[in-house]
């Protein structure tokens, strides 16, 4: 495979298996998109009905690995967030369930990140390529909490 539109019919046909084999062809995908702008994994929007996989992930990693980022996000059709419920049928799409995250890119350089946050209670770094504002460390509490607010080193 070595065409963008070749990808996505592949993708087409993976939906419509597990559409008839785990949902009885009742799971409705209005688009699937092979985007050329996002550089690794992919999204899924429940809502619209569309799920968006990297182009450049499949170059950097493979049709395996793009296969397992689209069973991820169709289980996002179906569960909106990261449940236990969620992992339990991306597992049963296909999903490995050490796969927590997708791979990044291979040509990130050492400059990518834009931005440098860190926890002043716990010093966990966080890097990101946009700005953040008010926002609080996941790891010292899970709802926003201005006590852990982070606090921009870069």
């Amino acid at each position: 495979m070595t065409e963008r539109h070749e990808v996505e019919a592949a993708l087409w046909e993976e939906f419509h298996r597990l559409n008839e084999a785990h949902f009885a062809g009742a799971l409705q995908l209005s688009e699937l998109v092979v985007s050329t702008r996002k550089k690794y994994g992919g999204y899924c929007q429940p809502h619209k009905r569309r799920i968006v996989v990297s182009w450049q992930a499949f170059l950097d990693h493979g049709f395996d690995e793009t296969l397992i980022t689209f069973r991820h996000e169709v289980a996002h059709l179906i569960h909106p967030n990261h449940s236990a419920a969620f992992w339990a049928l991306a597992e049963k799409l296909g999903c490995p369930p050490d796969r927590k995250k997708a791979l990044p890119p291979k040509d990130r350089s050492a400059g990518w990140w834009r931005y440098i946050y860190e926890c002043p209670a716990c010093s966990t770094r966080i890097y990101r390529r946009k700005r953040l504002t008010r926002s609080s460390c996941a790891r010292c509490d899970r709802k926003f909490n201005p006590q852990f607010l982070l606090k921009q080193i870069s």
